[in-house]
């Protein structure tokens, strides 16, 4: 704690005291903490009044990893971007927010990937927070979608390293709600 506490540029005691949460540290204080610790303080505001709509955030925990492998949460994943087909008046709020970091590299690009189709189906301007995601090393291809090698992938999964089908994501718009 004196080596965080050093590098913050604050006392020792100011570290304990908001460990033990006895005081609440101004935001000026937590970012020189956080800095220090290699952290990056992030605030976001949302309403709490509101019918909680779809957004691009509510997929960063939606996967597993299993021997080594990402595993996505399908149904939530096609849930979210059904809800965003059958109202796409939607879409500005669901894909402009930042979405925090996710864990995994792969559902990081799969988000600012899906985020930028949904932009680019809409006509509307890319989220800038999806510019600063850099496309994958290597390919990566689910399990859950070789058997459909052959159908065709969304331009900005491919772009990015992502060979997802757009069927194993978006479903035909027909179909949705039926």
């Amino acid at each position: 704690m004196r080596e965080l506490a050093a590098r913050a540029g604050v006392a020792g005691s100011t570290i304990t005291r908001i460990q033990a949460g006895v005081v609440d540290p101004t935001i000026r204080t937590l970012v020189r903490v956080l800095d220090a610790a290699g952290y990056e303080l992030q605030i976001s505001a949302a309403r709490t009044d509101a019918e909680r709509l779809p957004r691009l955030t509510d997929l960063v925990g939606a996967w597993t990893r299993r021997a080594g492998e990402v595993r996505l949460d399908w149904p939530r994943w096609r849930g979210l971007l059904d809800s965003l087909a059958m109202e796409p008046e939607l879409v500005p709020e669901a894909i402009y927010p930042s979405p925090p970091p996710a864990g995994d590299r792969i559902v990081d690009t799969l988000l600012a990937a899906v985020a930028e189709k949904l932009a680019d189906d809409g006509s509307l301007p890319r989220p800038r927070w999806s510019r600063a995601v850099p496309p994958l090393d290597a390919p990566y291809r689910p399990a859950v979608v070789q058997a459909h090698k052959d159908r065709p992938i969304p331009r900005q999964l491919r772009d990015r390293g992502l060979l997802i089908d757009a069927g194993s994501l978006w479903r035909d718009p027909a179909t949705i709600g039926t």
